[in-house]
């Protein structure tokens, strides 16, 4: 678990996000460690966001499934975010792919607020 700990996320991340392989978008990049038999601990660097963000869902799904095909791990997926907080991803195998994903998890309300016409201009 140090391993993952010890990661300077946001200097690897931003090598890899500017990597010209993946130009001219850019990518995320996320560092995965496998804590337990269905489980693994993710840190994110997020494009846009130019930095490590506390939990991407998109990540969390990627993660997942290649540790799926990595390590033969079946679903479903408890996956730990910066956060703190845990997202579950189910899904199937058939065929030799992965299909009916589905993330699972902690929704709340964060933010609430008015929005003016003008905004919409």
């Amino acid at each position: 678990m140090e391993q993952i700990d010890n990661i300077d996320v946001v200097a690897l991340g931003r090598e890899i996000r500017f990597h010209q392989i993946f130009a001219p978008a850019g990518t995320n990049a996320n560092f995965v460690y496998r804590s337990k038999p269905n489980e693994i601990v993710v840190r994110t660097y997020e494009r846009g966001v130019e930095d490590e963000t506390l939990a991407c869902g998109t990540g969390a799904i990627a993660s997942a499934i290649i540790s799926a095909c990595q390590f033969e791990m079946t679903s479903p997926i408890d996956v730990k975010t910066r956060g703190g907080e845990f997202l579950t991803i189910h899904f199937s195998k058939t065929a030799g792919h992965h299909d009916n994903i589905h993330m699972e998890g902690d929704a709340r309300i964060i933010y609430t607020g008015l929005l003016q016409p003008d905004a919409w201009k």
